[in-house]
């Protein structure tokens, strides 16, 4: 074997001695001065590689704004059995296509991370890779027909009613969404005829476009082994390349066979040497570093050099072991102004000075400080938004230009001091780089999802009260076809209702799992059942608001606003907050600095970020001189809170505490006085806070955390607990009562439902138990050096199950958690499993409560189909709390049939993957366990006569109506117009032929699939306000092209019925020319009156359709407005 070096001559050059936090700095101001258009970083593991090339691409787009930086990663190719291999081949090919791309603007790089086993390993051919891509431009011709049959066919794409992910595509009238596997983002293409009119990209989520872009180029998503090669990631370098490498000595000695070739040529493997054979690898450019001098690997033959480079850890001094208190908080303020008066010593010494600060607010706290201090106001420092670990100097002298785009002056030497050394912090704030776009759908949404339904689904008519849903499809009567759903009610009476006219149906949730009966249709048992229901729902309403009215008379403490401390605090957050999480941070805040005492109900998926808001609650009670107390549902979770509570305020005088079975009687006795004596500001602990021997001096804050943990008991001993206390809700999965009140407008809610960025989606499995598949799951966690929840709910055969795996997999090790254990070593096999000391811990359910642990990304559940869907929801999220891509496998026993619950349990939490879908869940679980008495005994009768959906639409209403909003005090109006028909009018509609009629709804060549339809028919019914009637119309443009008449006609019908209801007609009828227009309130006697003009009722003087609905548009808005329109 023959080890590849670079050869003689070749524009190359090693750096040694140089510290590993001044690669980035390097690389980016040579490649930003003299590097080829491609640029490619080796690294030994991907996640290292990914790391650096973030923040050598920062430095870039720092040190070069005008210039576009396109950052990749480059991973080897995926096994066949990996969950996530699709994506994984989409990632690979973007990084192909990208390299294929002919030379874009001068000032554009792409940046590669990879490692070397991903450069040699397999790849399709770049001959054949062109074949296997079709380029569109703006205003060129190419064949409809043609490009909606090469995605479905040659290129393998799915076709769905709506495109959200790689790799599938939509067809709608003269549009085709497209998401290519090679893209990041999906693409609407807008045809006229055969020409591209218009290429945008837009939001997966919202479905609504974005930019305009010029060309697109859609590559293959067919793989064929047969037609990749290894090493073939060469032949796309069809241009010089600049190759960057960290630790070459240690790269050539973890992967020997990428940096050795066969002397014997037959035998020869695909190795770096591949690339020193290509035909520009003449003009290519080598830089490698290392951290000390010894060995330079494939460098070994090149110039080597040392710079005046060195780390300042020396400036940085360890947080000093001082007892909690004011005296720590002194010193960290002292270590943080001690660091920034060595940053001025060296401006004097004549170094500039630049700091690396990842987040805004760490640039304004360091600015402060600098500001706050009289003589440190000659320090100015230039910032850079980078998120760098550890600070480096270099001197003016001998540094070779290597930084030259760092220092405005070349006879000053550099320092780059990062944020999060100055200020004590743990980790550094990362800037975000944008990925693939995902869908992040909000899941509170209830709309009624038919394509879900199944023949003989119970579903609740408003009208006509409950039946069973038969089938969505067209009816024909005399000559006119029409869309309908059919439903069945009692004595097998089938009732179509058209599509318009969906938004009266819901799903029927009774209380128990009993079959409801099915209403007579004509019968008056359903009216009666419905007006006694809304009657009821009147009553609860007033009750609600009552106890709503009481508490918000009641007296609380109204906190002081933010002060430095807190603001300090939470710039010490070491993530981005997201949109919705800074929303519900604020809506606390508000609420706390109110009179009236909070009561607020957080509700967030898991890992969105829920507890950040609590400790940023907490911390502001405490800063206000009251005692917080924090309920958790277990003691393990508890713990975890302490930890990260103590974590977090470690900085600042905060007295913390924990009540739970992992403290001695002794130590609980101690901490109780405590609390009485209020030496203790923060107080968290299990059901064991509700004893009566607890008393809290000056309690000014609860939290409650895991909601839905708590049982019916405990919840009474916290309403005693919350009198005028402010208190704050945490749950993922709210149990529906909450979650019902919460919505109907009884309780304030903050809602996170957008997932931190870089988080991906769980990846769920639901399979038959076998040895095989625990082997993959296992192994392929492994790899990644990630630890494996094995969940076992039964402590009798835990130990059995314990010595089956360690029979399956020797070299792993693997210990056992469950509720039963003694506190000291629970706690103790916590404490090892978070410090990865073992490899699988095989647990019961005492892991559901909110467990953090980063490196645990793969959940095994035996014996899923035991489990409720709230309860699988969050056993499935205890992994995926962080970046890496998670797995949970739902694994059913083989020899037992699995009951129809179960399936449809199994099923929903497969189907809702997406993030956010916390609300879903407790909805779809409250459906399938059945309400239960989540309204109290007295409303139970009602709830079962109607549904409970329907009867909290009915209790919203009557909230909404008792508050007084002038929405729902609005008439409900009836609009019939006679020259507008629900489907495409025939002579049946106007037999004497006096009227043009025009259609009111959505085409198929419009809107092509019914669940699309049947979603723009509910969301119209469902508008009350022009402001949402506009919006809509806009959307309609964007995704599906502009609206032909019968869609605007159908729009205008929803915009006139909105004025209607604000004008207060309850009716809107058109005969002839002739507009009726009747009055909700009734002259004397009750009779029905009219609206009239000089005495006369109002008459049409347009004949087209479109026309005379502009007609009556104006005409009411005339009346609600007067003439100023």
């Amino acid at each position: 074997m023959k080890k590849v070096v670079i050869p003689k001559g070749a524009t190359a050059t090693f750096i040694h001695s140089l510290p590993e936090s001044a690669t980035p700095a390097l690389a980016a101001n040579f490649l930003v001065n003299n590097g080829h258009k491609v640029a490619i970083i080796i690294e030994e593991s991907i996640p290292k590689a990914e790391e650096w090339g973030e923040d050598i691409a920062a430095f870039m787009e720092s040190l070069y704004p005008q210039g576009k930086i396109e950052f990749f990663l480059f991973d080897g190719p995926p096994d066949n059995n990996h969950p996530d291999a699709f994506e994984k081949v989409c990632d690979r090919l973007t990084v192909l296509s990208a390299l294929l791309r002919p030379k874009s603007s001068e000032n554009s790089q792409i940046l590669i991370a990879t490692t070397p086993e991903a450069l040699v390993s397999r790849c399709p051919q770049q001959k054949n890779q062109k074949e296997c891509e079709i380029t569109l431009k703006a205003g060129m011709e190419y064949e409809f027909k043609k490009l909606c049959s090469t995605l479905a066919t040659a290129f393998d794409y799915s076709s769905e009613i709506l495109c959200e992910e790689p790799g599938q595509f939509s067809v709608r009238g003269g549009l085709i969404d497209v998401y290519p596997v090679n893209a990041t983002k999906p693409v609407r293409i807008d045809f006229f005829g055969n020409e591209i009119e218009e290429i945008r990209t837009f939001d997966p989520t919202s479905q609504r476009g974005e930019n305009k872009i010029n060309e697109l180029i859609i590559s293959s998503a067919k793989s064929n082994e047969q037609n990749e090669l290894e090493g073939e990631f060469f032949e796309y370098l069809t241009q010089p390349v600049t190759w960057i490498f960290r630790e070459p000595e240690q790269l050539v000695s973890r992967f020997p066979l990428v940096f050795h070739t066969s002397i014997n040529k037959s035998f020869r493997l695909a190795s770096f040497g591949n690339a020193m054979n290509r035909k520009h690898a003449a003009l290519d450019q080598f830089i490698g570093s290392s951290e000390i001098q010894a060995g330079a690997g494939i460098f070994e033959k090149c110039e080597s050099l040392e710079l005046p480079v060195h780390s300042m850890n020396n400036l940085k001094t360890e947080n000093s072991e001082i007892d909690i208190g004011s005296a720590r908080f002194e010193s960290e303020k002292k270590q943080r102004t001690s660091y920034l008066f060595e940053l001025l010593k060296k401006q004097d010494e004549n170094f500039e000075i630049t700091i690396a600060a990842g987040a805004e607010s760490e640039q304004k706290r360091i600015s402060e400080i600098i500001a706050e201090e009289s003589s440190l106001k000659r320090l100015i420092p230039n910032f850079i938004p980078i998120g760098l670990k550890e600070s480096f100097q270099v001197k003016a002298k001998g540094n070779r230009g290597y930084f030259n785009l760092l220092i405005k002056d070349h006879e000053n030497g550099l320092v780059i001091a990062t944020a999060r050394e100055i200020l004590g912090r743990e980790k550094s704030r990362r800037p975000l780089r944008s990925k693939k776009a995902i869908v992040r759908r909000k899941e509170v949404d209830q709309a009624l999802d038919f394509s879900e339904l199944i023949e003989r689904d119970y579903l609740v008519h408003h009208q006509h009260g409950i039946c069973q849903f038969k089938k969505l499809g067209t009816i024909q009567e005399g000559k006119r076809k029409e869309e309908a759903i059919t439903l069945e009610f009692a004595d097998s009476i089938l009732l179509h209702v058209p599509l318009q006219e969906s938004h009266l149906l819901s799903r029927y949730v009774g209380l128990q799992k009993a079959r409801p009966k099915l209403a007579k249709l004509g019968g008056k048992s359903w009216a009666k059942a419905k007006q006694a229901a809304e009657m009821a729902a009147l009553d609860l309403a007033a009750d609600l608001l009552r106890l709503q009215a009481t508490r918000d008379t009641n007296q609380g403490h109204a906190f002081s606003q933010d002060e430095k401390w807190q603001k300090e605090f939470e710039d010490a957050f070491p993530f981005n907050e997201t949109v919705d999480q800074l929303k519900a941070i604020n809506q606390v805040k508000e609420d706390m600095e109110k009179e009236q005492p909070m009561d607020r109900l957080v509700c967030g998926d898991v890992g969105f970020g829920k507890t950040e808001v609590a400790l940023r609650a907490a911390f502001k009670a405490v800063m206000d001189g009251k005692q917080v107390a924090f309920l958790a549902p277990t003691t393990i979770l508890c713990q975890q809170h302490l930890n990260l509570f103590r974590q977090r305020m470690t900085d600042y005088p905060i007295t913390i505490e924990m009540l739970s079975r992992f403290r001695t009687a002794g130590q609980q006795k101690k901490i109780i006085q405590a609390t009485g004596y209020g030496s203790v500001d923060i107080l968290i602990g299990t059901h064991r806070m509700f004893s009566p021997d607890i008393v809290f001096k000056d309690l000014g804050l609860l939290v409650v955390d895991e909601e839905q943990r708590f049982g019916v008991q405990h919840k009474e001993s916290i309403k005693k607990l919350r009198a005028n206390v402010d208190v704050l809700t945490l749950s993922a999965t709210p149990i529906p009562r909450t979650l019902y009140f919460a919505m109907v407008g009884a309780r304030a809610l903050s809602t996170i439902e957008t997932a931190p960025v870089n988080r991906r989606p769980i990846r769920t499995e639901v399979m038959k138990n076998s040895p095989e598949i625990i082997q993959q799951a296992v192994q392929l966690e492994t790899k990644r050096g990630g630890q494996i929840f094995y969940l076992h709910n039964r402590v009798k055969t835990i130990h059995s199950v314990k010595k089956k795996l360690e029979t399956q997999f020797p070299k792993l090790s693997i210990r056992i958690g469950h509720g039963q254990m003694n506190e000291g070593e629970l706690e103790q096999v916590m404490t090892d499993f978070v410090a990865h000391r073992f490899d699988i811990l095989i647990c019961t359910t005492i892991i559901e409560s909110g467990l953090d642990i980063p490196n645990c990304n793969t959940i095994i559940i035996e014996g899923a189909d035991k489990y409720g869907l709230s309860q699988l929801y969050q056993l499935r999220g205890r992994v995926g709390r962080f970046d890496r891509q998670a797995y949970a496998y739902l694994l059913l026993n083989r020899h037992l049939t699995v009951s129809d619950q179960a399936r449809k349990r199994l099923s929903a939490i497969r189907q809702i993957n997406n993030f956010g879908a916390g609300f879903r869940i407790a909805l779809r679980d409250l459906e399938l366990r059945g309400a239960g008495n989540l309204l109290g005994s007295e409303q139970s009768g009602h709830v079962a006569g109607i549904g409970f959906e329907l009867y909290c639409r009915l209790l919203r209403e009557s909230v909404s109506r008792l508050k007084g909003e002038e929405i729902s005090l609005r008439p409900s109006a009836t609009v019939r117009i006679d020259f507008l028909t629900a489907g495409n009018p025939c002579e049946e509609d106007d037999p004497n032929d006096q009227l043009i009629l025009l259609g009111a709804f959505f085409p198929d060549e419009y809107t092509s699939e019914p669940r699309l339809r049947i979603e723009s028919y509910r969301k119209l019914a469902l508008m009350r306000e022009e402001g949402e009637i506009n919006d809509y119309l806009e959307e309609l443009n964007d995704r599906f092209g502009p609206p032909p008449p019968e869609v605007f006609a159908l729009i205008q019908e929803t915009r006139i019925r909105c004025l209607a209801e604000e004008a207060g007609f309850d009716l809107l009828e058109t005969k002839n020319k002739e507009i009726f227009c009747r009055l909700i309130k009734r002259g004397e006697g009750g009779t029905k009156q009219y609206c009239r003009k000089a005495g006369k009722i109002p008459k049409l003087s347009a004949k087209e359709p479109l026309l005379k609905l502009k007609e009556i548009i104006r005409f009411l808005k005339i009346e609600i407005h007067g003439n100023k329109i």
